[in-house]
């Protein structure tokens, strides 16, 4: 027999199930809240059946005791049972980064306790100012006159100071980077941050799409404890995400694409044609970088869009499939795209035997190959 206890907006369902090995009685309970929507006697009505439905779920042990858990101790289990055998390494990384903060703020709760009020609470928490604490720093100095103006002194100091060269140079542009950066950069010259750098707090709240990061995970992790029977549903079903309205894809319109265009034909056709083959097939940069020469048919000028290759920090670079399972397609691409990979082709062939390409020697044979770019290299 059941016994409902109403908590606010919520009720709490209670059912017995029997004497466990030490005497104490077992009981589970599940938190049920209501549409706010529904009328009194729909929510009665709805009440009842999921007292029925909960019920039913115990008798037949459905319900594991698996559901006293704490939600962090479930989410480490499901990384070693799930995620790390079946999530895609990107995924994996992102579970972990996210599971941090989710841990902070619902780790300690039981999966039987876990409501949608508990993850609304935190997704509001996440929209509040100042939740993305940290702190960037401006230079106050003239840092190239401290690094050195020579040729390479720049590259020279990125790999001393294990900071990439952009970052330096957006240091050097008098352009904020963040502390940690401020941080290495001073190290490497053995000063202090403060003297080089203006130190400020940078709190804003989280982008909705960040939020949405976040969902993703908890209701992936829930998901998956309903399936192994430890909850009856998944609590995070119900929670209410911001609105991505405003938001606006970057992309470039026509006039930058001209204007880019027009520089890019004063660089080497080792940049030149990665650049302009992903402007002229839309590709994804995992599809653009994961692409090889079998995978392009030069006569047809259709692309088969295959594997990807991407990047996690502490993994490295490695293969994967692409994004779902429509991304594996084939893509015919126009004639220009075609050409320009002939002529990148061209140059490949051309360092590989170190022959000549108007009237000049294409590059140094057995070193060239290593400084060109991950795009369509034999792999």
């Amino acid at each position: 027999m059941a016994t409902v206890e109403k908590r606010g907006k919520c009720y709490r369902i209670t059912v017995a199930a029997g004497i466990d090995l030490n005497g104490k009685q077992i009981r589970h309970r599940l938190n049920w809240t209501p549409d706010e929507k529904l009328t009194p006697r729909q929510v009665e009505k709805e009440l009842n059946r999921q007292i029925a439905r909960f019920e039913e779920q115990v008798k037949t042990g459905s319900i594991a005791a698996e559901g006293n858990i704490r939600f962090a101790d479930f989410a480490e289990r499901y990384m070693a049972d799930y995620g790390r055998p079946n999530l895609k390494p990107t995924t994996l990384a992102n579970y972990q980064r996210n599971l941090v903060r989710i841990n902070q703020a619902i780790g300690h709760i039981r999966l039987k306790d876990l409501t949608t009020f508990h993850i609304q609470a935190f997704y509001r928490n996440l929209q509040e100012s100042g939740i993305r604490s940290r702190e960037v720093a401006t230079c106050k100095v003239d840092l190239m006159e401290l690094i050195g103006n020579q040729r390479g002194a720049m590259t020279a100091f990125s790999d001393r100071a294990k900071v990439s060269r952009a970052t330096v140079k957006q240091a050097i542009d008098g352009k904020p980077i963040n502390r940690a950066s401020a941080d290495s950069i001073a190290a490497a010259l053995g000063q202090k941050t403060t003297k080089l750098f203006e130190v400020t707090p940078h709190g804003e709240p989280l982008a909705p799409a960040t939020i949405r990061s976040y969902h993703r995970t908890i209701s992936s992790i829930l998901e998956k404890a309903v399936k192994w029977h430890c909850i009856p549903t998944n609590p995070a079903e119900g929670a209410e995400l911001p609105s991505m309205t405003g938001h606006k894809a970057r992309y470039l319109d026509e006039p930058d694409t001209k204007r880019m265009l027009q520089l890019l034909q004063a660089e080497p056709i080792k940049w030149r044609a990665p650049i302009i083959f992903d402007l002229l097939s839309g590709l994804r940069r995992a599809e653009l970088l994961g692409l090889r020469w079998q995978d392009i048919d030069l006569d047809t000028g259709v692309v088969h869009i295959v594997q990807t290759s991407n990047y996690v920090s502490g993994a490295g670079v490695y293969v994967g499939t692409p994004k779902t399972e429509d991304s594996d397609r084939y893509l015919k691409v126009s004639q220009t795209a075609i050409l320009i990979l002939l002529e990148y082709k061209l140059f490949f062939w051309s360092i590989r035997h170190g022959r000549m390409i108007c009237g000049r020697r294409s590059g140094t044979p057995g070193r060239e190959p290593q400084r060109m770019t991950a795009f369509l290299q034999t792999r």
